[in-house]
């Protein structure tokens, strides 16, 4: 999203903020789920990704391909050089859309398994900020079907991102769209 006014438009109370972000995934309201998709979608915390990429086995067969897709953080941005990156986002808004992503996905490209997750917060240099893993039948739906969920978080999902420069200063930074086929 290009602009964090739809944050500043929601009540405080369901907020995202670096003090009660755990509060606040701890009491959304909790969201029906296939056994197919996964059940947190935003988190403050290291990203396991040993447990995503096990979430991903499928001992039936149905899956001929599985693909995961690392986001980290980097040390240059669209400010210069970065030492850190902090990632803010409307939480409760942030996992729905992701759950709709996920199902549009699966239904465009015949995914049998999928698990998004992104972080929030301060990240250091190298910290993963967000990974996508899905499954499909055939190798060229899951490599498209990556792409089409990492653009769609990118304009639809209400997260957004600082650069903590080198220098000392912060900025805010509007995401880059992905061009999709």
């Amino acid at each position: 999203m290009k602009s964090r006014d739809l944050q500043k438009k929601t009540n405080k109370s369901e907020l995202n903020s670096s003090n009660d972000s755990h509060n606040i995934m701890k009491n959304n309201d909790s969201l029906e789920l296939s056994s197919t998709l996964s059940s947190q979608r935003i988190t403050n915390s290291d990203i396991d990704v040993n447990d995503v990429i096990s979430s991903m086995v499928d001992a039936e067969g149905h899956s001929g391909a599985t693909v995961i897709f690392l986001g980290s953080v980097r040390n240059f941005g669209m400010n210069g050089k970065v030492k850190g990156m902090y990632y803010e986002s409307y939480v409760k808004m942030a996992e729905n859309k992701i759950k709709n992503i996920e199902e549009k996905a699966m239904e465009k490209y015949g995914i049998k398994k999928i698990k998004i997750v992104h972080r929030i917060g301060k990240l250091a240099l190298g910290n993963n900020s967000v990974v996508i893993a899905l499954s499909t039948p055939h190798s060229k739906d899951a490599f498209t079907a990556c792409r089409f969920i990492l653009a769609r978080i990118k304009q639809e999902v209400p997260i957004w991102k600082k650069e903590i420069l080198s220098k000392g200063d912060e900025k805010w930074v509007d995401g880059k769209s992905i061009k999709t086929n």
